[in-house]
């Protein structure tokens, strides 16, 4: 794992395969990090991850 945490939530938000925080950080844990529970109970975090997530969806519909 290069990337730390933070990161792969980011990426994973921006991939518009996911509707929940919840199931980012179900598969972060999966891909083996750890203590995820923790990074994302932060408020701020959770927003921003909400934001990219309705982002990446609108450019996915969009672009069909």
């Amino acid at each position: 794992m290069s990337k730390s945490i933070i990161e792969r939530g980011l990426e994973l938000a921006n991939s518009g395969a996911y509707r929940r925080v919840e199931e980012i950080e179900r598969e972060v844990s999966f891909e083996g990090y750890m203590n995820a529970a923790q990074h994302f109970a932060a408020p701020t975090f959770r927003k921003q991850l909400r934001g990219l997530m309705q982002s990446a969806r609108m450019a996915r519909s969009e672009a069909a």
